[in-house]
């Protein structure tokens, strides 16, 4: 069975809980809580589409997991069929707007295992930037980028794991930029994004609503 956490740092009741939320949350000019804001643990496997009709899409995952919104929500950016962790789901259409396009976008953390041992260079070459080349949808046109990546923060955790944090979303990146000094990337979980955990959840599946620390940074970004 899935955890299901409703709050994370008070003892009010339920009830309680709500009324105090909502309180706190109605006084800020941008009334946040008129939408719906979790974080989930998405599993490997899931896809993040709302298409109904595609297996695996987050949506029947959500309601497996026993997410049920009043309202449409949509994942914020969006994490490949085979990396679990950190996702956003949200029905706040302004989000993605805030945090994912041009100057705004916000750094994302994840664990990485890749096959074969890593050489101290290719951790230099993934802090200063990796040349790779994605794909991006602009305009209904599929346009290719052949380009270094951002700077990045990289620590190395293992004889074949780091966690690292890129300041951009191209397609695939870090998975590529790996292959592109020969690794296989054979792991890779998403711990944070725009500097919100996946803790407290404690097993994919899992899902929380945001806290009023969470909230806090969620309507400073929107505002």
């Amino acid at each position: 069975q899935h955890t299901i956490i409703r709050t994370i740092d008070d003892p009010l009741d339920d009830t309680q809980k709500s009324e105090h939320t909502n309180k706190d949350r109605n006084s800020n000019k941008n009334q946040i809580t008129n939408y719906q804001y979790i974080k989930y643990w998405k599993p490997q496997g899931v896809i993040c589409t709302t298409d109904r009709s595609i297996r695996h899409n987050i949506l029947e995952e959500l309601e497996y997991d026993g997410y049920f919104p009043p309202h449409r929500v949509f994942p914020v950016g969006r994490l490949d069929k085979d990396t679990s962790g950190l996702i956003l789901i949200t029905s706040d259409g302004r989000l993605p707007n805030s945090v994912l396009r041009g100057q705004a976008k916000q750094p994302k953390t994840y664990q990485v295992k890749v096959d074969k041992k890593l050489r101290l260079d290719d951790l230099d070459h993934l802090r200063n930037g990796v040349v790779i080349t994605t794909y991006a949808q602009r305009d209904k046109q599929k346009k290719m980028l052949t380009a270094p990546t951002l700077p990045s923060i990289v620590q190395q955790t293992g004889i074949n794991s780091l966690e690292i944090t890129i300041f951009e979303g191209r397609n695939r990146q870090i998975r590529k930029m790996l292959e592109a000094l020969g690794y296989t990337v054979v792991m890779l979980h998403r711990v944070e994004f725009m500097k919100i955990a996946l803790k407290p959840l404690e097993k994919e599946g899992d899902w929380v609503e945001l806290n009023l620390e969470e909230m806090r940074m969620i309507d400073e970004l929107i505002a």
